[in-house]
């Protein structure tokens, strides 16, 4: 019986969040989520598929890599902001069939993922492929005719229309799993370095002659949101673990991964709008500026948490495991 767990990446993993690092700097990513109204950088996308950052979500590709790696790669794509629908094209990977998996690896097709019912398609003016979730499914969808271009918080283009619906597909169970674990480590990412930004900003920035930093009403809420953040991450990488190791086809080993990743889902949406908040307050004014240091991290945060296929599911899974559920 396993009685601790080391969750730090290995060398390879750490390599991995080196060249995902070096990527993003090398190509400004947090330069274009600054931008708002922009085109979707579809050649930048390109590029991240070609550096194989997608390619150890393909089932059967193990030699990739697994799910911490993907854990890896989504926490530095999220320390610098990166745009597109990620977490979405790692869970469609899981339940496309094998020719439109290779057009998603390399990023020649972009996936819009929603909710069932609604009419709201993330990415929807760019993709060549829609997927709905519906509760624990997920269904192909026909490429709407017609695309209403809608304006989001983030800063991204999105679009508005109403899907046809095909049957639900094989793999969703997988897919909804490891997206969860992909928008985990995303939003762990972004708040980590949101908070990291604001303590230095607290350390320098003076008012009555002293830092922000030695205020407790500026330093306590900043150590409680740093808290929330390392546990979010730990609960992610736990859960990324698991997947692994686990013999995923059981259906309790299945069961248990499935409320290991919206467990981290859910401490990562509460954990990284905690940190949207506290740092909106140390940094004032210039917290929601689109030209101040830190409102595209702020405001990407506040986007993904209500990004589709996240909603109540994940917490009514956790309240059913819990004997809570209705």
């Amino acid at each position: 019986m396993r009685l601790s767990l080391d969750l730090n990446f290995s060398e390879n993993q750490e390599a991995i969040r080196s060249a995902v690092d070096r990527f993003c700097e090398q190509h400004d990513a947090e330069r274009i989520a600054r931008q708002s109204g922009e085109p979707f950088p579809r050649d930048l996308w390109h590029q991240l598929a070609g550096l194989g950052v997608f390619s150890p979500a393909a089932p059967g590709n193990a030699e990739a890599g697994g799910a911490l790696e993907i854990c890896a790669i989504n926490e530095r794509l999220g320390h610098h902001v990166f745009p597109g629908p990620i977490a979405s094209t790692f869970l469609a990977i899981q339940v496309l069939d094998f020719d439109e998996v290779s057009s998603v690896i390399d990023g020649r097709s972009l996936v819009s993922v929603s909710n069932a019912g609604s009419t709201l398609l993330p990415f929807g003016t760019e993709a060549q492929l829609f997927l709905v979730v519906d509760n624990n499914s997920v269904a192909r969808a026909h490429k709407p005719q017609k695309v209403e271009p809608v304006s989001t918080l983030g800063g991204e283009i999105w679009g508005r229309a109403t899907l046809s619906v095909d049957q639900p597909m094989a793999g969703a169970d997988r897919g909804l799993l490891l997206g969860n674990i992909c928008a985990a480590a995303y939003l762990t990412g972004a708040a980590w370095h949101l908070i990291h930004r604001t303590s230095e900003h607290a350390a320098i920035r003076k008012q009555f002659g002293k830092t922000l930093g030695e205020f407790q009403a500026v330093s306590h809420p900043l150590a409680d949101a740093a808290i929330g953040i390392s546990s979010a991450q730990v609960l992610t990488r736990a859960a990324a673990s698991y997947y692994d190791e686990a013999e995923i086809e059981d259906s309790v080993a299945m069961q248990k991964a499935r409320c290991q990743a919206a467990g981290a889902l859910v401490s990562a949406r509460r954990a990284s709008l905690q940190a949207a908040f506290t740092c909106h307050q140390v940094f004032a004014g210039i917290g929601i500026t689109l030209e101040g240091p830190v409102f595209h991290f702020s405001r990407r945060i506040r986007q993904l948490v209500s990004t589709p296929p996240t909603g109540v599911r994940e917490q009514e899974l956790l309240l059913a495991d819990a004997g809570l559920g209705a």
